[in-house]
């Protein structure tokens, strides 16, 4: 196999990667990716939001389309797997198939941008502008977030345009379209495991596994300001107080309490992910007139963005009314669940079986690319790994990513065959229901 896993990872090095989106840093990575399709034949096209794509016709039959991707950019000192896993197993799935005498269609390999907010504090953006979610009138209001500290705007469409001014002078043929697809028929996704379920079943049995991603999670986040009253400890009877902080306090405290409950039953999770009070000097008898939080929820399954909008809200009038302060709420984004194929899922219990690979089915409580891709089917797969997400702890093995290309080039080979065959479906773990799942994902800044 020429698509070497060495040339795209340092099996083994923890080191941080800082690959923001639309970085030098990213477009480096993504030009090795590039060359690697080019050498397949691939044809190369960039969009307007800076989505790449290398497509292939197999035996000259373009009807039927399977697209394989992931993203490639990190978050800050992040990992080196989160993402660019899944874009290699589309590289090598690539590789096989076109080697294969029965496949008919085109295969797509994409590089979506801009998955983690990082940089833009707005995930997925690359899926998003396929899917309609955003659009070019959307590129002026999303800034980066970290020079506007600093006193500098940068504009997602500054951004984006650098970006694709330097891969069309420095990528030969490649061609700019509005978008790189509008729909598919199939839409694959590989990714590590964030929660270590895959690890432990891993250590049990010692045998080739992946997870069937049956749910992609959803965030809602909201931003509060709560305006109190400032006024002095030694003066101010306790039940006078207007405490700002106080608030917060009481906001955190239902918000983790409705999390659990949503965790319980296995429709997500919720957290209140930082606190600020602006403006208030830190002194012992000062209470404190105004502070800032932030709460990022996780949804899943028929859990919707409205239905968590509505618990918070009762949260919010509660406090309000026990701290005597007025909060005001910004809904800084907001999504649904996506439920993945059953079909896909089924299809790929069916390649499991005939490889000898276990599987798990098992949500994404972190929202990812294919939760957005516009596709007739679609569905992901974990691979396990080691030390979380999001951090430079995260690991993988050359071997668990083997076993995702195989389970891939078995299932894109049936999808993609002179004539559909249906086979007897799998019989064993595929659900319609979720399951409730146990996981310890920790908190991050990944809408995903």
């Amino acid at each position: 196999m020429s698509i070497n896993l060495e040339d795209f990872f340092e099996f083994g090095v923890k080191e941080p990667i800082n690959r923001l989106a639309y970085t030098q840093e990213d477009i480096d990575y993504k030009i090795k990716v590039i060359e690697k399709m080019q050498e397949l034949g691939m044809k190369i096209t960039i969009d307007k939001i800076g989505n790449i794509c290398g497509s292939i016709s197999i035996r000259n039959n373009p009807k039927r389309t399977l697209a394989i991707g992931s993203h490639t950019d990190s978050v800050y000192n992040g990992g080196q797997y989160d993402g660019p896993v899944g874009v290699i197993v589309g590289l090598q799935t690539a590789e096989e198939l076109l080697n294969s005498k029965n496949c008919n269609g085109t295969l797509k390999v994409a590089i979506y941008a801009c998955e983690e907010s990082s940089r833009f504090g707005n995930a997925c953006l690359g899926s998003k502008f396929l899917k309609g979610s955003i659009t070019e009138k959307d590129f002026d209001s999303i800034v980066d977030r970290k020079e506007l500290e600093r006193g500098k705007t940068i504009t997602l469409r500054q951004a984006v345009s650098d970006y694709i001014s330097y891969f069309k002078e420095h990528v030969k043929d490649i061609e700019e379209l509005d978008k790189i697809f509008d729909e598919v028929d199939y839409s694959l996704e590989a990714h590590i495991e964030q929660y270590e379920l895959l690890k432990k079943e891993y250590k049990k049995n010692k045998q080739e596994l992946i997870g069937i991603v049956n749910s992609v999670g959803s965030a809602v986040r909201v931003k509060y300001d709560v305006q109190g009253k400032a006024d002095h400890t030694g003066s101010t009877p306790m039940k006078k107080r207007q405490n700002a902080v106080d608030a917060t306090a009481f906001i955190g405290k239902k918000v983790r309490k409705l999390g659990k409950f949503y965790e319980k039953i296995g429709f997500g999770r919720a957290s209140q992910v930082e606190i600020s009070t602006p403006g208030h000097n830190g002194s012992f008898n000062q209470i404190p007139n105004f502070a800032q939080g932030m709460i990022d929820f996780r949804l899943l399954g028929e859990n919707t963005s409205d239905k968590v909008l509505k618990d918070f809200q009762d949260i919010q009038e509660k406090v309000e009314k026990k701290t005597k302060t007025k909060i005001t709420t910004t809904v800084v984004s907001k999504g649904n669940p996506v439920i993945t194929s059953k079909t896909l899922n089924t299809k790929i219990a069916n390649a499991c079986s005939k490889e000898d690979i276990s599987f798990i089915e098992m949500p994404s409580y972190a929202g990812q690319d294919t939760g957005y891709i516009p596709a007739k089917e679609k569905t992901m797969i974990f691979i396990p790994s080691t030390g979380g997400s999001h951090n430079p702890q995260e690991s993988t093995k050359k071997k668990f990513i083997e076993t995702a290309t195989k389970v891939f080039v078995s299932l894109s080979k049936e999808l993609l065959a002179e004539k559909f065959k249906d086979k007897q479906a799998y019989s064993g773990k595929i659900q319609n229901n979720l399951p409730k799942p146990k996981s310890n994902e920790k908190d991050s800044d990944k809408v995903k």
